[in-house]
C-alpha cells in the first residue's frame, strides 16, 4: 500500500513530448483538453496577437490569445514572467484591451466571467450575459455549470449537464473513467475530487445518466468558498466548518473536518487528487478503485479492488480507440491514473500464482504508460 501511495505522486508530473512550433494561429484550448509546451503557447500568443493587430473580425482571437497567455503560465511561469511585453501580459491588462475592442460580445462576457470567477457577482452577471447571446455554447459550459451549482439551481444543473453531454465536447474516455470511479463506491459515499476532469464528468453522469446520484461529489477547491460549502454540508447533513483564520483555510482542513465529523458515510479521495490534501491520513487510505477509501481499521481492500476491476470497470478504451480525439494528450494523462491500480493487482496476481491475469494487467500497463510517454512505470512490471 505504501509503495502505491508514493507512486501516485508521479501521476501529477507526466512528461509530454515537445510539440513542433506552430506556423499559424491555431485554436488554443485549456490544459484540461490539450497539453503543449511553453514554446507552443508562446508561438500562439504571438500569432493571435498579430491577428488582432491586423484587424481580424474573429472575436475568438481574443479568447485564444488569453488562453495562450494563461496556459503558458501553467507551463512555465518563470519564462512567462521573463517574456512579458507585447503578446504576454497580465490577464487584467488583456481584459481591458478586450473591453475596448469587442464590447458587449459573447467572447468578452466569457472572459469577464472566467477571469472574475463564476461564483462572484461580476462573474455571475457576465456568464448570464454570455448565456443569453449563445445558450449552452461549449465555451461557457464549465462556468455555467459552476454558476448553477453555486445558485443551487438543480433544474438548470441537470439541463446544463444534458447539453454538455449532448455536445460531445467531453471525451468519452474521461466519462468512462468517472463511471469506473462512481460505480465502485459504497452507497451514499462522499467522493472528494480535485480538478475539472474528475468533477464535471461525475456531475454529468449523475445528472444525465443517473449513475450513482447517491454519491456526494465534492470538489475540494470549490469547498473553500463559504456559501457553497455551507449549503452543500447542510444538504448532506454534515456538521458545518468554520475556519479559524486564513492560514487554516485549506483543503487539508476540509478533509480533516470530514474525517473527524462524518461517521455515517464512506469517504473516498480520487486518485487524481494531490496527496497533500490527505497527507496526515496516508496510512489510513486504501485503494479500492479509482479512489482511496478512508478507514480507521485495515480491511481487505485488495478483494474490493479486484472485484471492481474484474466485474465493474469498463476498460476496453485503454487498449485501442477508433476515432480522432483532439484531447488525446489529456486522455493519456488521465489514463495514467489506472497505473496504480494495475500495479497493486499485478503484484497480487503474481503472489496468488494467477500468471495469466498478471500478464493481462501488465500488457494494459505497458500500453497506458507508453501512450502517456511515462515509461518510468514499466520497471515496476518487470517481475
Amino acid at each position: 500500500m505504501k509503495t502505491s501511495m508514493k507512486l501516485i505522486l508521479g501521476l501529477l508530473f507526466i512528461t509530454f513530448p515537445l510539440q513542433s512550433f506552430a506556423q499559424k494561429p491555431e485554436p488554443v484550448y485549456s490544459i484540461v483538453r490539450q497539453i503543449h509546451d511553453f514554446d507552443w503557447y508562446q508561438q500562439q500568443a504571438r500569432a493571435w496577437k498579430q491577428e488582432i493587430d491586423n484587424g481580424t473580425t474573429n472575436k475568438m482571437a481574443w479568447v485564444y490569445w488569453f488562453r495562450a497567455n494563461r496556459m503558458a503560465t501553467f507551463s512555465n511561469k518563470e519564462k512567462w514572467d521573463n517574456n512579458q511585453g507585447n503578446y504576454f501580459m497580465p490577464q487584467d491588462k488583456l481584459l481591458k484591451l478586450a473591453e475596448k475592442a469587442i464590447p458587449n460580445t459573447f467572447e468578452l462576457y466569457f472572459l469577464e466571467a472566467y477571469i472574475n470567477g463564476s461564483y462572484t457577482p461580476v462573474g455571475s452577471e457576465n456568464i448570464m450575459k454570455a448565456q443569453a447571446i449563445n445558450p449552452f455554447a461549449t465555451l461557457i459550459l464549465p462556468d455555467l455549470l459552476n454558476h448553477y451549482e453555486f445558485e443551487n439551481d438543480k433544474a438548470n444543473i441537470e439541463l446544463t449537464c444534458k447539453k454538455w453531454f449532448e455536445s460531445n465536447e467531453m471525451p468519452q474516455e474521461i466519462l468512462i473513467t468517472a463511471y469506473n470511479n462512481l460505480i465502485s463506491l459504497d452507497p451514499n459515499a462522499i467522493l472528494i475530487v480535485y480538478g475539472d476532469n474528475d468533477t464535471y464528468p461525475s456531475w454529468i453522469l449523475q445528472n444525465v445518466q443517473k449513475i450513482r446520484p447517491d454519491v456526494m461529489v465534492l470538489n475540494i477547491s470549490l469547498a473553500l468558498i463559504d456559501p457553497y460549502r455551507e449549503r452543500l454540508f447542510k444538504e448532506y447533513g454534515i456538521p458545518q466548518l468554520s475556519f479559524q483564520n486564513n492560514s487554516d483555510r485549506t483543503t487539508q482542513t476540509i478533509v480533516k473536518h470530514l474525517i473527524e465529523n462524518v461517521h455515517n458515510k464512506s469517504i473516498y479521495i480520487s486518485v487524481y487528487a494531490s496527496q497533500d490534501i490527505y497527507k496526515d491520513y496516508v496510512d489510513k487510505m486504501y485503494l479500492t478503485g479509482m479512489s482511496f477509501k478512508y478507514s480507521e481499521k485495515p480491511f481487505d481492500n485488495l478483494a474490493v479492488l479486484q472485484n471492481n476491476f474484474e466485474n465493474k470497470f469498463m476498460l476496453d478504451f485503454l487498449k485501442l480507440n477508433f476515432y480522432y480525439n483532439y484531447a488525446q494528450s489529456v486522455v493519456n494523462q488521465m489514463n495514467s491514473g489506472y497505473l496504480v491500480v494495475f500495479l497493486k493487482l499485478y503484484e497480487h496476481y503474481l503472489l496468488c500464482g494467477e500468471t495469466v491475469k498478471a500478464q493481462n494487467v501488465k500488457e494494459l500497463a505497458i500500453t497506458v504508460s507508453k501512450n502517456a510517454g511515462n515509461n518510468d512505470w514499466l520497471k515496476y512490471f518487470e517481475k
